[in-house]
């Protein structure tokens, strides 16, 4: 069934419903697509392009009264297959129990957005099922013979008086249509010159959108959503019966192992010899600088590549600065005009100009990495027929087709990505690129069979894309009682947005392109703080005349604010020292918005925070008693208010940091799901003390060094604290996001702490031992 295109603006009533005609048994109710036309003309397209994806359908009532439910999205963690069917159930009025939800699949599935796009998803679901609950209405007024507005809905009975008819009653005999109005179109690549977020080459971010405003239960009369409904898949991965991606097994499937180059731009100069007799069962392929061993035997590829690699001879490559000489790099680099900025710096110069004090710092951070315990994989199917399907992570799956569409030079509805679970995609394969499915793709293409193709631990943390590291300059105009009256701040940092995916830059095979943009990802909350000038300053991949792009930039959770709220937290921080004001109270001082200051004050309270300036009164810099801190911070993002307090312990002789106790209060409008919330605070708030206390990518002139976890550390449980959350739930306030702050609260949180602990403010992250000792020896500087 094809989406059929509109040609107006959708009124307030909802669609109407075409029949297609006598079903002899049961029935069911389709919900498809209608195409908008599009706001802007595109003389390449036609406004009645249909959507490129055999599906049609959005959500299906069957004759047992269930509900088939389609969504683009994938479950990464954050909740959406549990909170999805809440959404629905609640538009719909019936139980979640008994809807089935199909994700992702882009031949199953009408729509697509990016990872962190659960919101707008769950948007589009709950129109669809608005949409939907307004035509069976109208069936069943019809069916009874009262107007609608007499009738009551309760798991998906409509009633009236004594009488009552089913959904699945009201569709008996029949096949109905109902079609959605639907604007903008799943991910494609911009024509030439044409670029949207930050320098991507794609654009659809978001997918298709549900428009319209069909009436929707009012927030206030829920009974689903604010219940802790269980993740679905739970269960199954407890017993065992999850199909992961590394499940995926074809008939014919050769296994691949990659030869990579020694350093990030080596090119390849000669390919070394197997012995057929050890290695009976393989071959070796090679596209370009794309250097493979295929087998049907899993283990003999993992050997054979080792013994491939031992002989094969690269040319050298020398392009990075070395990770010690970060931050020097970027204060050398030219950097012109910024790519972007908000203030007025005429304001901000003559608030500068009257200040009695004015705070500068400078704060940076190295490279991270996503750095999953279980690294890509993937498994592709080329076929000779000009067909393609491959088994992935993304975390945008549209995006993800069209890239392979690209690299496989095969139109886009030719090709199909499925999604299944796997460890840790979320961030890194936002937008498409990374991972293994281009290298699957390729082989597989090249091999005439499918290929599964696993990634290493240690090609993992060598190759993978990584968020980049950056420093920030910052300045804070200080009156005569300590307010902050001005802020002037600039952010500097290499790309983060290189989605191409590897296997097809060293394949020479069409990877996308870059061109590199920062963004301004700070949503302020001080607005008695009146006059401020943020800039962003971004440069190409470190190493970028490499022929693979050096080391590659790409985003991770909470992109771009995670950083740059870094930066106002801690200048928060120490402009409350200097004014030797409780940071709680100076918080106070510069904000009016009541979301907030109701946050901070019901967190501060579940803390037992005792109002005081910082450093501490025992704070000192010497000794192996360890020396308690605490120190707090807060950020918005997406209708989300978050709170972080923290409590340490700091061995000065030890550099040792031990995190004791973390609290989070958040407010996030309406909580859909109070469990799974938690859940991802949690997670969130454990990857951020990983990224605050330990996580650090090395790297010399020519590769990435820090290949293991013995170079590579992340956070233990041993090394966990308890973590308590207060939670606020507000039906006044629509929904926020909750699914990724929380990894953006520790590193200032733990800064503040060890500030308040030594009386010494460190401006770097992470706090690593050789750090803490460094900061805190008597010939440092004051501020570190």
């Amino acid at each position: 069934m094809v989406p059929r295109p509109i040609t107006q603006e959708p009124s307030l009533e909802p669609p109407k419903i075409t029949r297609r005609g006598f079903v002899q048994a049961g029935g069911c109710l389709f919900v498809s697509l209608a195409l908008l036309p599009k706001a802007a003309a595109d003389p390449a397209e036609s406004p009645t392009t249909p959507v490129p994806t055999p599906i049609a359908s959005w959500l299906e009532i069957r004759s047992d009264n269930t509900v088939l439910v389609r969504t683009g999205r994938t479950e990464i963690g954050t909740g959406m297959s549990a909170f999805y069917p809440q959404v629905v159930a609640e538009e719909l009025r019936i139980a979640p129990q008994s809807i089935t939800l199909i994700m992702g699949d882009t031949d199953k599935t009408p729509d697509g957005g990016y990872s962190a796009g659960f919101l707008t998803g769950a948007a589009n679901l709950r129109k669809v099922a608005a949409y939907t609950y307004q035509a069976l209405l109208k069936l069943a007024a019809d069916h009874l013979g009262v107007p609608a507005s007499a009738l009551r809905v309760a798991n998906g009975i409509v009633s009236c008086a004594s009488r009552s008819v089913t959904y699945s009653q009201l569709i008996q005999g029949q096949h109905l249509d109902l079609h959605i109005p639907v604007s903008g179109k799943p991910a494609r690549f911009a024509a030439p010159g044409v670029s949207s977020v930050a320098g991507l080459d794609w654009v659809g971010l978001d997918g298709l959108v549900v428009v319209g405003n069909p009436p929707t239960k009012p927030i206030g009369e829920y009974n689903v959503v604010g219940t802790s409904f269980p993740m679905p898949g739970i269960r199954n991965k407890v017993t065992g019966k999850t199909q992961w991606s590394c499940d995926v097994r074809l008939p014919g499937m050769l296994h691949a192992r990659m030869v990579r180059p020694p350093t990030l731009g080596s090119t390849l100069l000669s390919v070394g010899e197997l012995d057929k007799q050890r290695f009976p069962k393989s071959q070796v392929i090679r596209k370009a600088n794309l250097l493979a061993v295929l087998s049907s035997d899993e283990w003999e590829a993992v050997t054979a590549a080792q013994a491939l690699a031992s002989t094969t001879k690269w040319i050298s490559w020398s392009g990075l600065p070395g990770s010690e000489n970060l931050t020097e790099t970027l204060r050398k680099h030219p950097w012109g005009a910024p790519d972007a900025s908000k203030g007025d710096p005429d304001k901000v110069k003559a608030a500068f100009a009257k200040a009695s004090r004015i705070l500068p710092a400078s704060y940076e951070q190295p490279y991270i990495r996503h750095a999953p315990i279980g690294p890509y994989l993937a498994v592709a199917d080329v076929r000779k027929d000009g067909t393609a399907t491959i088994w992935a992570q993304p975390g945008h799956l549209q995006a993800s087709r069209a890239r392979m569409a690209r690299i496989l030079d095969m139109p886009l509805e030719n090709v199909v990505v499925r999604w299944l679970d796997h460890a840790a995609q979320f961030g890194r394969k936002t937008f498409g690129g990374d991972g293994a499915e281009a290298d699957a793709a390729i082989l597989s293409k090249l091999a005439g069979k499918p290929v599964r193709v696993q990634w290493s631990l240690q090609e993992d943390l060598a190759w993978s894309a990584a968020s980049p590291g950056w420093m920030s300059t910052i300045r804070a105009a200080l009156d005569a009682g300590g307010q902050i009256t001005a802020v002037q701040s600039a952010f500097y940092s290499p790309f983060m947005f290189d989605a191409r995916p590897l296997g097809a830059i060293l394949a020479g095979l069409p990877a996308g392109t870059t061109k590199p943009g920062g963004f301004l990802a700070t949503e302020w909350i001080y607005d008695k703080i009146e006059f401020r000038l943020e800039q962003i300053y971004a440069m190409n991949n470190l190493g970028a005349d490499s022929p693979y792009g050096g080391l590659r930039g790409l985003i991770m959770r909470t992109p771009g604010q995670r950083q740059q709220n870094f930066v106002v937290e801690s200048m928060m921080n120490e402009a409350a020292a200097t004014a030797r004001i409780d940071p709680v109270k100076f918080r106070l001082e510069h904000t009016t918005d009541p979301r907030l200051i109701e946050l901070i004050e019901r967190t501060t309270k579940a803390a037992n925070w005792e109002s005081r300036p910082s450093p501490a009164t025992t704070a000192r810099t010497t000794g192996s008693t360890p020396l308690p801190g605490r120190g707090m911070s807060v950020i918005r993002r997406e209708n989300a208010y978050w709170v972080a307090i923290a409590e340490i312990l700091v061995t000065p002789e030890a550099g040792s940091i031990q995190v004791t106790k973390f609290i989070v209060g958040v407010e996030c409008g309406k909580i859909i799901n109070p469990r799974q919330l938690e859940r991802c605070i949690r997670g969130g708030v454990v990857m951020g003390l990983g990224e605050a206390l330990k996580e650090e990518v090395t790297f010399d002139n020519s590769k990435v060094t820090s290949t293991d976890w013995s170079r590579y550390q992340i956070l233990t449980m041993r090394e966990t604290p308890e973590i308590r959350i207060v939670p606020i739930s507000r039906d006044d306030q629509g929904f926020g996001g909750g699914g990724e702050t929380p990894n953006a609260l520790p590193p200032p949180t733990i800064a503040a702490a060890f500030f308040d602990a030594t009386g010494i403010q460190p401006r770097r992250i992470p706090l690593t031992a050789a750090y803490v000792r460094s900061v805190l020896s008597p010939h440092a500087p004051t501020h570190r």
